[in-house]
């Protein structure tokens, strides 16, 4: 469909037919319905007007300002790589929330700043000596803020740790967090950077994608939860932890509803404690219900898994798995003296975990590449971000990044920020291939695998998404029917629409793009 579309439409045609057959083309895609257009244009820069590009720009205008989308606040900023031109702009310059698209800028400053290669890395240490096959002594592991460690990178060590002739443990797996990132920090008070993002809200914090970070973490520092019904109607619903060592403390308040009513639980975490409320019911004879939650503590989950890794590989460990947190400064410093290096674990480079974190739009991983900047510059994350985008021309009235996941509410891009990026990092031979490897491809792929459907974008868009309440963007690339490279970014802020109608305006946006043709190619 993507070439019929291309061959049916020529924007340099006169502008009754071609609103025709956008007219289609948003039919297609199921936002014909939405389309008015007696709606005034209230886009706030005319591109070219009188010109094909002018005809672009009106039947653009009609597509985002059609009820029931008219008191949503847009910013957006197309461009022609190719031309060196704007092809469309409304509100290009206004700060709003980006939500995910976010993470664009934390991969743009972290592949220049730390390079496509760079590996975090893990490593494991004992303050004692190897005797007869027994380890006197604790061991000691420290890390980077590696997000991707998992069971097997644990079972491995403890084979390896075998290998090397210990078969048992006579102290404790002690997981050494302290990391110092900058001397400002330093004389607050502040070690390291803090395990949640700053203005996240308090109500994310028990889900899975708000994940807390730190320098050690293991299985993305997740647990799933299972809720089931109990034997009888109004009797507590039963909870189990899948996993151990998450910290969580489970406070049950959910309860058992008769067959016919909708089970419905929710959860709520406050960020002081380990307390994980469980709420609201599940209907009787149901099926369990699993849900992805947040641990309380990332090191202590790390070393307990190492623990239970090294347990089931036959290393016996007499002591516990502890967070170095737990002991007091004297036991810390006799812990970490004379240390002797018996493992490290490398990650995969940035261009791969960028995969992951891109792709799926994993919160932890950007969170955890962005402190990374931080540690690895002595500085705040945040500071090398404003440091760098400034270089680059982009100053703090056009962005105000405040983590690296876009899941603070603090966080303030401009559409046009977002645009000058992505034709930097295009105009890049390295830095193109690279990062669009990293963006979910239309109606394939990633976070835009259930979008675009058999649009002229299928196949052909490639960008990020961006979701939040009353909070819809997406930003990337897109090829025109002429074979023009465009970059676009698109933020929906504050609408009171359904977000599937944001969206689907959003996406028929950018198939329209796609289906452009100046006719003089």
């Amino acid at each position: 469909m993507q070439h019929t579309l291309a061959r049916l439409i020529d924007w340099s045609r006169p502008l009754v037919f071609t609103a025709g057959i956008v007219f289609a083309v948003l039919v297609a895609i199921g936002c014909a319905s939405r389309l008015s257009p007696a709606f005034p244009n209230t886009r706030t820069a005319s591109v070219l007007d009188g010109s094909a590009l002018g005809q672009i720009n009106t039947l653009l205008d009609k597509t985002l300002h059609a009820a029931p989308l008219e008191t949503t606040l847009w910013g957006i900023d197309v461009r022609s790589i190719d031309r060196n031109e704007r092809v469309y702009t409304n509100n290009p310059d206004l700060l709003l929330t980006p939500a995910s698209t976010l993470k664009i800028i934390t991969l743009a400053v972290a592949s220049q700043q730390l390079g496509w290669d760079d590996r975090f890395e893990t490593a494991l240490f004992t303050n004692g000596h190897i005797e007869r096959n027994v380890l006197h002594g604790d061991l000691i592991v420290r890390g980077s803020g590696d997000p991707t460690i998992d069971t097997d990178v644990l079972t491995s060590w403890a084979e390896k740790l075998r290998m090397q002739g210990i078969h048992q443990v006579t102290g404790n797996i002690i997981g050494d967090d302290r990391i110092t990132i900058g001397q400002a920090l330093k004389r607050s008070g502040t070690p390291s950077p803090p395990q949640l993002g700053f203005g996240w809200s308090w109500d994310d914090l028990a889900f899975g994608f708000a994940a807390p970070a730190g320098p050690l973490q293991y299985q993305e520092n997740v647990v799933a939860i299972q809720i089931t019904p109990g034997r009888t109607v109004n009797a507590p619903a039963e909870l189990t932890i899948q996993t151990a060592g998450s910290g969580l403390k489970l406070v049950n308040q959910a309860s058992t509803a008769s067959p016919t009513e909708p089970s419905l639980i929710q959860l709520r975490r406050a960020a002081s404690t380990p307390n994980l409320v469980v709420s609201g019911s599940i209907g009787l004879g149901s099926s369990a219900i699993i849900r992805a939650v947040s641990v309380a503590n990332p090191t202590s989950f790390f070393v307990q898994a190492l623990h239970t890794a090294l347990e089931a590989e036959g290393v016996v460990v007499r002591g516990d798995a502890v967070d170095i947190d737990r002991l007091s400064e004297n036991q810390q410093d006799s812990a970490t003296n004379g240390l002797q290096s018996l493992l490290t674990n490398q990650s995969e480079p940035l261009s791969t975990i960028a995969v992951e974190m891109m792709k799926r739009s994993q919160n932890l991983f950007a969170e955890s590449i962005y402190r990374r900047l931080g540690f690895s510059f002595s500085d705040s994350s945040s500071a090398i971000v404003t440091e760098v985008l400034a270089d680059w021309g982009i100053k703090q009235n056009r962005a105000i990044v405040v983590d690296g996941s876009g899941l603070s509410r603090y966080n303030y891009l401009t559409a046009s920020a977002l645009t000058d990026i992505l034709v930097r990092l295009y105009q890049n031979e390295s830095d193109q291939t690279l990062f669009l490897a990293t963006l979910p491809t239309a109606n394939e792929d990633g976070t835009l695998r259930n979008r675009f459907g058999e649009t002229a974008s299928a196949g052909n868009a490639h960008a990020k998404t961006g979701s939040m309440s009353h909070v819809r963007a997406l930003a990337g690339y897109v090829k025109t029917a002429d074979g023009e490279q465009l970059a676009f970014s698109i933020l929906a802020n504050n609408f009171s629409a359904d977000p599937t109608d944001v969206v689907t305006a959003i996406d028929a946006f950018v198939s329209a793009l796609a289906t452009m043709s100046r006719g003089d190619s």
